[in-house]
């Protein structure tokens, strides 16, 4: 029965992945974590703070999910690789709206960028959790 509901969960995670822009990987350890996350915690984070993310890699998912894909740049501008590690999330969590996206100018790279709403983060971190509680297992 255990082995059957694993598989379940593992099926429903993949096909929840796959119906997303955005797909999961699990991330053990800061050098899993997209350019721009690992950019950001070490312009951000002290060092005892880093040692706490290395330690709980499923905060360390939903914070690399945070900086690296709980947004798009906005369509119909050209968007530099140098653009896209300089963004950072984080400075506009509170313009997030709970169930609508929200098109923010982002002025130190010059892009407009397309906020996730919370409810959609939601459900990602859901996804997170899940993926992490079935490898968990």
């Amino acid at each position: 029965m255990k082995t059957t509901s694993t598989i379940l969960a593992f099926l429903c995670i993949s096909l929840l992945g796959f119906s997303q822009t955005n797909t999961l990987t699990l991330i053990q350890k800061m050098s899993d974590c997209a350019p721009v996350t690992q950019r950001l915690i070490q312009a951000n984070y002290s060092p005892e703070e880093q040692l706490s993310l290395e330690k709980d890699s499923r905060k360390l998912a939903k914070l690399n999910y945070v900086m690296a894909q709980s947004y798009r740049f906005a369509d119909n501008q050209m968007v530099l690789r140098s653009q896209r590690q300089l963004f950072d999330a984080k400075a506009y969590e509170s313009y997030r709206k709970k169930d609508r996206r929200v098109t923010v100018f982002d002025s130190l790279t010059g892009l407009y960028v397309e906020l996730f709403s919370w409810n959609e983060m939601d459900v990602q971190f859901s996804q997170i959790d899940i993926q992490y509680d079935v490898a968990s297992k």
